[in-house]
C-alpha cells in the first residue's frame, strides 16, 4: 500500500514549526516541507517557475497542511490585525482547490483573526511559543487525515476518466449480465457466473493501445459482442473462460488521458519521465481505481468487478 504524502507550507520565518510538524507526522506519512533542498523532494526546483512548481506539488500530494503564523500586520478598516504571509494563504487556496476541503488543514495561531473567506476550512488552533499546544494541533490533524477513508472523487483527470469508463463500459456490461442472467458465449453456452476483470498497468507508454495489446496476449480471450439496450450500438468485449466462469478482460485505454493532461500541464516532467511524473501517475491510478470501485458500489455492480494490477497477472 502506497504511503500517503503530505505537503507542509509555512513562512520562511517559521520553518522550525514546519520541522516540528514533520516529526509528528512522518511515522504515518511521507512528509515534504516546502523548502526541502534534496532534489527528489524539492518543491521548488532550480531555474523553475514558482507557480509551475506549486501546481506540480498539488498534483503529487494527498494532503496539505499550511501553517498560519503571525507574519504580517495589516490594517483593515482602521483596525490592525496580524495575519499569515500572503503566499501561505495562496498555497492554502491552491491545495484546497486541488485536493478538496477534507484533505487540507490550516494549523493557525490562536491570536490570528480567522478570515471570513476561510471559515469552513478544517482549522486547528495553537498558542504561540507553546510547543505542546502546537504538537497537539498537529496530532489532531494527523488523526483527521488518517481517518479519511480514501481520496475523494473530484475533478482530477483520473476521476473524470474513470466515470466515463464506468458509464460507457462497466455499467452497460453489468446491466447486460443482470438482464440476461449471464453472457452467451460463442460456443453456444450461457455463462451465468461472470466477472469483469479490469487490468491496471504499472506505467503508461506513449502507445497505450499497443501496451494493452501486449497485456492481452497473457490471456486466452475470444471476442464477444452483445446488444446494449437503449443505445444503437453493440458492446464488444474480450472474454476468457476459467473454471466454468466467464471473465470479461478489459484494459481501460481511457487512462491515456492522464498522460495527455500531464503532458499539457507539466511538459518537462512528462518528457523526462521524472520522479514527479511517476508520483503523479501512481496517485492518478489510485484515484482511477477508487472512483471505479465507488461507482460500482453505488450502482450495485461491485460483485461483478475485479480490478487487478499488471504485476498481479
Amino acid at each position: 500500500m502506497r504511503r500517503k504524502k503530505i505537503f507542509i507550507g509555512s513562512s520562511s520565518e517559521e520553518l522550525a514549526l514546519a520541522e516540528a510538524a514533520k516529526i509528528v507526522l512522518e511515522s504515518d506519512f511521507d512528509v515534504v516541507i516546502w523548502n526541502e533542498s534534496v532534489w527528489d523532494n524539492a518543491i521548488f526546483k532550480i531555474n523553475n517557475n514558482y507557480l509551475n512548481d506549486l501546481i506540480r506539488a498539488s498534483l503529487q500530494f494527498d494532503f496539505g497542511i499550511l501553517l498560519g503564523t503571525k507574519d504580517d500586520e495589516v490594517n483593515v478598516r482602521g483596525t490592525q490585525y496580524l495575519q499569515p504571509r500572503d503566499n501561505v494563504l495562496f498555497e492554502l487556496g491552491l491545495f484546497i482547490g486541488r485536493l478538496g476541503l477534507n484533505n487540507c488543514a490550516f494549523v493557525i495561531d490562536k491570536d490570528i483573526k480567522v478570515l471570513s473567506d476561510i471559515k469552513g476550512i478544517s482549522l486547528c488552533r495553537f498558542e504561540t511559543k507553546n510547543v505542546s499546544s502546537f504538537n497537539e494541533a498537529i496530532k489532531q490533524t494527523k488523526e483527521f487525515f488518517k481517518n479519511q477513508q480514501d481520496s475523494e472523487i473530484n475533478f482530477f483527470p483520473s476521476s473524470t476518466l474513470s466515470s466515463v469508463y464506468f458509464e460507457n463500459f462497466i455499467k452497460p456490461t453489468c446491466n447486460h449480465i443482470i438482464s440476461n442472467q449471464g453472457i452467451l458465449h460463442n460456443d453456444g453456452k450461457k455463462y451465468e457466473e461472470c466477472k469483469i476483470k479490469v487490468i491496471i498497468p504499472e506505467r503508461l507508454s506513449s502507445d497505450v493501445n499497443m501496451q494493452f495489446q501486449k497485456l492481452k496476449n497473457k490471456f486466452q480471450t475470444k471476442k464477444l459482442t452483445f446488444d446494449y439496450a437503449g443505445r444503437p450500438r453493440n458492446i464488444e468485449v474480450q472474454a476468457e473462460i476459467k473454471d466454468e466462469k466467464l471473465y470479461v478482460i478489459d484494459f481501460p485505454t481511457a487512462l491515456s488521458g492522464i498522460n495527455y493532461a500531464i503532458a499539457n500541464l507539466l511538459p518537462n516532467d512528462f518528457n523526462k519521465l521524472s520522479p514527479d511524473y511517476d508520483a503523479i501517475i501512481d496517485r492518478e491510478f489510485e484515484r482511477f481505481i477508487y472512483t471505479l470501485k465507488k461507482l460500482a458500489l453505488r450502482d450495485g455492480f461491485d460483485t461483478f468487478l475485479e480490478i487487478i494490477k499488471e504485476k498481479e497477472i
